[in-house]
């Protein structure tokens, strides 16, 4: 398997056929009591996010799997680390910020730094989805204004955004988290996503389990969260800096 199709895949980080279900709660250490300002900073997604658990894709060549860490922070930057099973090494890793996007693979020494666009994410993530979409899913749920996207309530219920000839069309649950999430680009499907099972955190509903393929349906991926945190103070901002002993695979286009 070529080195870019493996980091296409591995950062196609949505996908997969889950192997596990999960309890009814996340594990890891939460406080007693939250103040208010800390719950509704929770409930409107304005808060950071540390994630653990599995993820397992499936591509034509094969399937592979991994532990994960997923790092959210509430200025909407991103950092996915996939480390092998068992042993934990570090493999790959995904940062994503409103402007950059980069992808190490720690495995061959390489990495590919580029602009945050919709070209970049084709081809690296093999769909355009997009920072701000995926913190939707991994959240399970949508800010009530989303300034950029034009909305609309369908007939069946579902919620028509749309932004140029971008459209997602996203289904909820009976308790209004996303159950389902699927986007066109000029009509065209280019990634449906499905979240199948929340538990809760802080008595909030979050997401268990997350799949996600694209249009073709060749490329599929599944996420599956065992642990959540909500550190609370600023993280530090992503550096975009690739590690001295790594040469590019692609520069800023």
């Amino acid at each position: 398997m070529s080195l870019r199709l493996l980091l296409r895949l591995n950062y196609l980080v949505f996908s997969g056929i889950l192997f596990f279900t999960g309890c009814a709660s996340f594990s890891g250490s939460a406080p007693a009591e939250l103040s208010l300002s800390q719950l509704e900073n929770l409930r409107n997604s304005n808060a950071n996010y540390l994630l653990s658990g599995r993820i397992l894709f499936k591509h034509p060549e094969g399937k592979q799997s991994g532990e994960l860490a997923l790092q959210i922070s509430r200025n909407s930057e991103l950092k996915l680390s996939i480390f092998t099973p068992l042993v934990g090494s570090l493999i790959y890793e995904l940062r994503a910020g409103k402007k950059k996007f980069l992808i190490l693979n720690y495995q061959e020494k390489n990495f590919v730094l580029a602009d945050n666009n919709q070209q970049v994410r084709q081809t690296w993530l093999g769909m355009d989805i997009s920072l701000t979409e995926l913190k939707w899913l991994i959240l399970g749920q949508i800010p009530e204004k989303t300034p950029n996207w034009q909305r609309k309530k369908l007939a069946d219920g579902e919620l028509l955004l749309t932004q140029g000839s971008a459209e997602i069309r996203l289904r909820f649950n009976a308790s209004g988290q996303i159950e389902s999430m699927h986007k066109s680009l000029e009509g065209l499907l280019e990634y449906q996503a499905k979240i199948p099972l929340y538990q809760k955190h802080y008595n909030l509903p979050f997401p268990r389990k997350i799949s996600v393929e694209d249009y073709s349906g060749t490329n599929k991926w599944l996420m599956v969260f065992n642990e959540i945190e909500t550190p609370s103070g600023t993280m530090k901002s992503l550096d975009f800096t690739p590690p001295p002993d790594m040469q590019p695979l692609l520069r800023d286009q």
